[in-house]
């Protein structure tokens, strides 16, 4: 790909049906299940609560504070729910939103780029990839980062090939919402990517322009800086303790919360997070050549781009399937620039047979995950799903994999067009039925006991519990500590027993409930037929 070419690319414009596309992929069934502890029901409550504290600089969980993320995600979840109140798709509107901008910028970029054609399928690609559409799904500040992170990226290859300030400052405003959203990491991928990038491919002048205009760096400080600083003001060292060493150093030197995983952890789950593309992905491998042998800067850049993230985060002690989408779009410019490269419907096949397979053995596969659990609310969960996901639910997975099966043997289409049409069905079945069905599984008791407690219209205390969608459906901060004399608590039944007092239980679903402690009061009333009956 010469910069010349770049140069005379035509500008963005996209079909209508292929917007509507977009749109209607990344937002199916928003409002269909309810919020999934921890990190939508953390987010969400953090944001909620900021309302309640007339607080937007600093986020809380009920009485601690926040340091996960940096607060550009709460500040777009909050714009959402005043404008839409706290249902829970407001929640999720923003998520939705970056996925959609983050489709349309793969659009953009792989039309002007490459041609039409080319840019149609990667917008086909992206809305329908399962790790990408899930991730607009949720109310967490994964999708808007990975936007950010794509635009960035993308706009620093434009600058390569044809240099422009107003480039640059697309890159540096970008870089510093980035920063924003979940901090460090927006400047480090970047950094990183474009180091590689730019001197392998004998752009140092631009290396160095780009690495040292001054007025991005003010620009970016202009934009990021800010909060940093009155979060600190605020929080003092524990911000810098919290934030930075705890949620930044720590999740690369350190497993936190257990999430660990080998060398080979990405590559094993990268297939099913580009799901149903895994056979196209296979298929385009042998493009990596173009990294060492020269001519096409393009391909050296998105190789580049990928492997940086797939060796970052394979050597960090944290995983998460999720991370690894930082690397998901360049891999979609490629399969979308290769799409006539997968010939074999039975490779095409082998991936999205293996889905629908995994859904239809699900209630199979219930009771061995039971088996190896010991938290008692995910024994709780466990035991209902295997109500929830009967005969029906099967039923309805395998006509899916049949109708896939018929797509991919259908020759009236070629292989890549199969799998989006695949992609459409995997979406449809997974937001239709069985996110919806995993969320009642799990979060139903949470939505009872919230429901009873908001009718009760009483002060409620969380005693021994981390379940923060709870004090989203109540729309109330609850203090969380242990209850006094006559106070009303939303705990867990095993944690209880723990607990020296005696508790009168007012409502119960599953695992949780709510409860009342006596009052002194009463307790003395108890105490005295007790004594009389004695003496």
């Amino acid at each position: 790909m010469s910069r010349l070419s770049v140069l005379k690319a035509s500008p963005l414009s996209i079909p209508l049906w292929l917007l509507v596309f977009v749109v209607v992929m990344m937002t199916l069934n928003l409002n269909g299940y309810l919020l999934f502890d921890h990190d939508e029901g953390a987010f969400s409550e953090a944001t909620r609560g900021m309302f309640e504290r007339g607080d937007f600089i600093t986020t809380y969980l009920n009485d601690r504070v926040r340091f996960d993320k940096p607060i550009l995600i709460y500040w777009l979840q909050a714009a959402s729910i005043a404008v839409f109140d706290t249902d829970i798709w407001a929640f999720r509107l923003p998520s939705a939103l970056a996925g959609i901008l983050w489709v349309l910028a793969i659009f953009g970029f792989t039309r002007k780029v490459l041609d039409q054609p080319a840019a149609v399928a990667a917008a086909l690609f992206a809305s329908t990839a399962l790790g990408v559409n899930m991730i607009a799904h949720v109310a967490t500040a994964d999708a808007l980062l990975n936007m950010l992170l794509a635009t960035t990226l993308l706009c620093m290859y434009l600058y390569s090939q044809s240099p422009s300030r107003w480039l640059l400052v697309a890159v540096y405003t970008l870089m510093a919402l980035g920063t924003l959203t979940k901090g460090p990491v927006a400047v480090a991928i970047p950094t990183m990517v474009g180091a590689l990038f730019f001197l392998t491919s004998g752009y140092r002048k631009e290396f160095i322009q780009a690495m040292f205009y001054i007025p991005g760096w003010i620009l970016f400080l202009l934009i990021a800086a800010p909060w940093y600083i009155l979060e600190y003001m605020a929080q003092g060292q524990d911000f810098i303790d919290g934030f930075f060493l705890k949620h930044n150093v720590n999740r690369f030197n350190n497993a936190m919360e257990g999430h660990d995983g080998g060398f080979l952890f990405y590559p094993m789950v990268l297939p099913f997070l580009l799901a149903p593309f895994g056979g196209l992905l296979i298929r385009i491998l042998p493009s990596v050549k173009t990294i060492f042998t020269g001519g096409d800067t393009l391909n050296r850049f998105l190789w580049i781009w990928f492997l940086v993230v797939l060796i970052l985060f394979s050597l960090a002690s944290t995983k998460l399937p999720h991370y690894i989408l930082y690397g998901v779009t360049p891999l979609i410019i490629l399969m979308a620039r290769y799409r006539s490269w997968l010939q074999s419907r039975i490779l095409a096949g082998i991936f999205p047979l293996m889905f629908f397979g995994l859904l239809i053995a699900f209630p199979l596969i219930i009771p061995i995950i039971e088996a190896r659990l010991t938290n008692p609310i995910e024994i709780a969960t466990a035991q209902r799903a295997q109500d929830f996901f009967n005969y029906d639910f099967v039923v309805i997975a395998a006509i899916a994999g049949f109708i896939a099966l018929t797509l991919i043997i259908w020759r009236r289409f070629s292989p890549w067009f199969s799998l989006v049409a695949i992609g459409v069905l995997q979406a449809l079945l997974v937001w239709f039925l069985f996110v919806p069905t995993y969320s009642d599984t799990q979060q139903q008791p949470v939505w009872e006991v919230a429901m009873f407690a908001k009718e009760l219209d009483k002060p409620i205390v969380t005693q021994s519990i981390d379940m923060p969608s709870f004090n989203v459906y109540l729309d109330k901060v609850t203090e969380r500590r242990s209850l006094k004399p006559g106070e009303i608590g939303f705990a867990r039944e095993d944690r209880l027993k723990k607990v020296k007092h005696e508790f009168d239980v007012l409502f119960q679903s599953g695992p949780l409930l709510i409860i009342q402690r006596p009052s002194l009061l009463n307790t003395e009333s108890k105490a005295q037929p007790e004594q009389q009956n004695a003496n």
